[in-house]
């Protein structure tokens, strides 16, 4: 699939953030940032470190929910195999009803889930 597919998903959820789509793809291309994708979604996610810890951080996602919500198994496992303790997300009020009952829990402005 080519970028104009994610595109149409990812640009929504960028607007808003501190970036350019330039840069999104600058940083998709050297790896900064991981890029996963379904046949209706994107996620994109980034390792961050902060107080000493690894963690997952969600950064944009688009397209069918119920893929997005699909392909976090696989976003977990490689987060623990990266040696992420925890997945964070920011987002709107929308993804903390849904992820609530997923094991995400607010941590300041974040939700977060223990791995």
């Amino acid at each position: 699939m080519g970028w104009a597919r994610y595109r149409a998903w990812l640009l929504p959820a960028l607007r808003g953030e501190c970036a350019t789509e330039a840069q999104l793809l600058e940083d998709i291309l050297s790896g900064r940032v991981q890029l996963w994708a379904g046949e209706a979604s994107a996620v994109v996610t980034q390792r961050v470190w902060e107080d000493g810890v690894l963690r997952l951080h969600i950064w944009l996602a688009g397209g069918d929910l119920a893929e997005i919500l699909s392909l976090r198994p696989g976003l977990e496992a490689w987060a623990r195999g990266q040696g992420c303790r925890h997945i964070t997300i920011d987002g709107r009020a929308g993804w903390s009803r849904v992820l609530r009952r997923l094991g995400y829990s607010a941590v300041g402005h974040q939700l977060q889930r223990t791995l």
